[in-house]
């Protein structure tokens, strides 16, 4: 669990978070955010997550 991975969280509400995993254990998870306030988040609240693509990487992949 080196690597920042920058990660989307979506969530049962529909919101949606963007940050990296700081630590993770059976219940939740914590949500590191730059400039703003790190989150707490419950795993039951979590509807799936995924790695956030770069702008450049994110443009590649939707033109294919």
């Amino acid at each position: 669990m080196e690597a920042k991975t920058p990660m989307v969280v979506v969530l049962t509400d529909g919101e949606v978070v963007r940050g990296t995993i700081e630590w993770y254990d059976k219940n939740c998870i914590k949500l590191h955010r730059n400039g703003e306030p790190n989150l707490l988040i419950f795993k039951h609240a979590i509807k799936y997550l995924y790695k956030d693509l770069p702008p450049a990487e994110a443009e590649a992949s939707s033109e294919e």
